[in-house]
């Protein structure tokens, strides 16, 4: 090979050589420019699969594995959400081999609070795409000295003679990267569109904290109506027991973490607070009754109920086993497992109370409860507050029920004793009528009995005599006086059974009963009882009876007393008459009877006094009397307008004109 082929030769492999080099170097840019479009579609992709705000943390984590797959090496890396209005930033840190995807808040903060944070400001207000801080030397442990409160730096940490602080910025905040070395040019434009990409998963999670934020809202505005249909439909006070298991089930549902729960009722009457203690499922564990000065967690549970505050307290084991023991002690629980819902006392237990008007909702958690669990349990709380109000209006429309039914008792047995207190007091009027009326029988009786015995020892005498046809003469006489002796003896004892049926209570069962005797009896009864308490007294009576009335179906006792009273009315009314005109005046009481269709019509008239029209408005009212104190119940006419009326679906009219007498009429069906 000559030299001319030998300088071709080397000139080709040199050239192949070039060609070679360029198209590696084309090879790996183009696998770098792949590498980075895949790492930014992955973390996309999981951007876009993002269905819960809580995946923000997972999201973050393969992006910042990416850029380790990326060989851009950092110290740390982090997100700062931005607060404009202060000046402020929410720093979350994790690092580029935290595979677990967490990624933890480190605190809010100024950004003033060091210059790696303060040159944000003036670089954001010029809209550049990322700020750089270099610290040297001292400024390194300078920064970490003032971050310390924040970062996990020990006080030997050996401290990088350079740091570089970038900040690439999204539109809510910035990706910040630190190095021990200058990032490259290639290296920040990656930052630059990881910093764009993670602006968008963090629209993505702000988006999906509206939703989730929405849904919760939405069930939780279902969870309160679910509660508060069931306080709607509540009927009785006992209803209360379904409400309470709903409103824990409604926690359980909302996903308030608790493992013990209750209501304090608070009573400023008794200085006491009766606490109701449960599970989440609503099986009992206690109910206590604890005075407000008896502990200080029931005095702050107080103080803050009137401040309507909600009220936390937490205790440690040796803490909840000391409150079991007290409780023990003073015999307010009486097994120590039911209470603790366990064998062991419980390691941690944070109590939250929420006020309602009439106590406190309590909610027992391992770990104290925050921000929105704290609003659920509030807004059950004042629920449960109107469904407590609602209880409580039952609990007194019962009592009031239960005071009503006792004194509706009360009332009817007084009344059943002033009904039979009237019966005696008319009973009494009629005891001299009824000695007269029976004493009249009682004369015949013991008259023809003495003839008789007279009789016989004739009879005996003519018998010896032989004298057979005068013999019978004197048996027929002394037959006919046995029938009078039978007759007036009936007549006395019909009316001993009419003063009986007339003091005792009736059976209400209707009987034919003759209208015309029974009107006659009282009449002649009370005439006599009332001459009997005063002999000066005379009267014209007056009665005029319907011979074609039948009998008619009534309670007699009943419709006896009615008569009676009015007769002892009328009687009353113008013997009261003759007293102020001894001389003018003849006292006429009159009584009747008369068929009118279908109905008989029972009419007592008297010319007494009369009475004005503003007597005769209440003359049938309960205990309404014109007689003096102690001569009149005010029951009489009341009564008598309730038997004829509800008793026998009649009517009882009254007429009357002042100075000319008054009129009574009865009126009563006849079938």
């Amino acid at each position: 090979m000559d030299k001319n082929e030998a300088d071709l030769l080397k000139e080709t492999i040199a050239s192949l050589e070039r060609k070679l080099k360029e198209r590696t170097a084309q090879l790996k840019q183009q696998s770098r420019v792949l590498a980075i479009e895949t790492a930014l579609e992955k973390v996309s992709a999981r951007t876009v699969s993002m269905r819960k705000s809580d995946e923000l943390s997972e999201t973050s984590a393969i992006l910042f594995q990416q850029l380790k797959a990326l060989h851009i090496d950092a110290i740390r890396t982090g997100v700062g959400i931005f607060d404009d209005d202060n000046d402020a930033i929410e720093l979350w840190i994790t690092t580029v081999s935290n595979s677990d995807g967490v990624m933890r808040i480190l605190d809010y903060y100024s950004l003033h609070v060091h210059p790696v944070f303060e040159n944000i400001i003036p670089a954001r207000e010029q809209k550049k795409p990322y700020v750089l801080t270099v610290l040297k030397g001292d400024e390194v442990k300078q920064y970490y000295q003032t971050m310390s409160t924040y970062l996990s730096q020990g006080q030997d940490q050996v401290y990088n003679p350079e740091e570089y602080f970038y900040s690439f910025f999204f539109q809510h905040g910035t990706l910040y990267v630190i190095t021990d070395k200058p990032l490259t040019e290639e290296e920040c434009g990656i930052m630059i569109q990881f910093a764009q990409v993670f602006g968008m998963i963090y629209l993505r999670f702000l988006d999906l904290q509206i939703a989730e934020a929405r849904a919760r809202e939405a069930y939780q505005q279902v969870a309160l109506n679910r509660v508060r249909a069931e306080i709607a439909s509540m009927r009785t006070a006992d209803d209360l027991n379904h409400i309470t298991p709903l409103i824990w089930k409604e926690l359980v549902n909302l996903g308030v973490p608790f493992i013990r729960c209750g209501v304090f009722i608070v009573s400023e009457t008794e200085r006491l607070v009766k606490a109701y203690l449960s599970t989440p499922q609503g099986e009992s564990l206690a109910v206590l009754k604890l005075p407000f000065e008896e502990t200080e967690i029931i005095r702050k549970l107080v103080e803050k109920w009137r401040e309507q505050k909600v009220y936390r307290e937490h205790w440690d084991r040796a803490q909840f086993q000391e409150w079991v023991e007290s409780m023990l002690a003073q015999g307010q629980i009486q097994e120590v497992r039911r209470y603790q819902a366990s064998d062991l006392p419980l390691d941690s237990l944070s109590l939250q109370f929420a006020p309602f008007a009439q106590g406190m909702l309590y909610v027992g958690s391992s770990e104290p409860m925050e921000g929105e669990h704290i609003d659920i349990t509030k807004a059950l709380a004042e629920s449960f507050s109107v469904a407590y109000a609602r209880y409580a209006d039952f609990m007194q429309l019962e009592e009031a029920k239960n005071k009503v039914e006792e004194a509706f008792k009360e009332l009817k047995a007084t009344q059943a004793q002033l009904v039979q207190s009237e019966k005696m007091a008319s009973l009494g009027e009629l005891t001299a009528g009824i000695a007269h009326e029976i004493q009249n029988p009682l004369n015949f009786v013991n008259n023809f009995s003495e003839l008789n015995a007279e009789l016989i020892e004739e009879l005996n005498l003519e018998l010896d005599k032989g004298n057979i046809a005068e013999v019978k003469a004197l048996a027929k006489d002394i037959k006919e006086n046995e029938k009078k002796i039978s007759h007036h003896g009936k007549r006395a004892d019909a009316i001993v059974k009419g003063m009986l049926q007339h003091s005792r209570a009736g059976s209400g069962q209707k009987e034919p009963t003759d209208l015309n005797a029974l009107c006659d009896e009282y009449l002649r009864l009370s005439y006599h009882g009332l001459r009997a308490k005063d002999k000066t007294f005379n009267a014209t009576l007056n009665h005029d009876f319907d011979a074609t009335l039948e009998k008619v179906d009534i309670v007699p006792q009943d419709i006896g007393r009615v008569v009676l009273n009015l007769l002892t009315n009328a009687f009353y009314a113008v013997n009261e008459k003759k007293k102020q005109k001894p001389e003018q005046f003849e006292p006429t009481v009159s009584i009747s009877t008369k068929k009118i269709g279908n109905k008989v019509e029972i009419r007592i008239e008297d010319n007494g006094n009369g009475m004005p029209e503003s007597v005769k408005e209440k003359i049938f009212q309960p205990f309404f009397t014109t007689k003096p104190t102690g001569q009149g119940t005010g029951l009489g006419l009341s009564m008598s307008y309730d038997i004829v009326t509800k008793g026998h679906g009649g009517t009882l009219k009254v007429g009357s004109e002042v100075g000319k007498g008054s009129n009574f009429i009865i009126e009563l069906p006849l079938s």
